[in-house]
């Protein structure tokens, strides 16, 4: 019986998923269903899903570039780059947290990104990029 039923089941979600909009609207409509409520709320999710995608890429974004600049910034302390680290050493000054972070061959990734979070992350790269 359950076979029968699934088989049922998948036959009508076939049926739907192959009909013209306007025809299930008018079924909709023989049900009394308000289809302005409907489209007002499709519309709505719609624009939650393209704002939801937008705010990800964003932050995916984001991420990656942080993590090219701690790569660097690591790379610059592992290789003894003078520029780079005097960035570092300015934005640990600006923070005021030269007690914290005296020893910059000992910070790890995320000693760094607490460094950095706040500052203009494409500037930062781009001076980065520039050294």
């Amino acid at each position: 019986m359950s076979n029968l039923k699934d088989k049922i089941d998948k036959g009508l979600i076939e049926f739907y998923l192959n009909l013209e909009i306007d025809e299930i609207k008018e079924s909709m409509v023989e049900d009394g269903v308000d289809i302005s409520v409907v489209d007002r709320r499709i519309s709505q999710f719609s624009k939650k899903l393209r704002f939801n995608y937008k705010a990800l890429a964003a932050k995916e974004k984001t991420d990656n570039l942080l993590e090219t600049i701690v790569s660097k910034f690591q790379h610059a302390i592992e290789n003894n780059i003078d520029k780079p680290i005097a960035s570092l050493k300015k934005l640990i000054e600006e923070k005021e947290l030269s007690v914290q972070f005296r020893n910059l061959d000992k910070l790890n990734e995320d000693e760094i990104k607490e460094i950095i979070k706040g500052k203009n992350l494409v500037d930062l790269m781009d001076e980065m990029d520039d050294e």
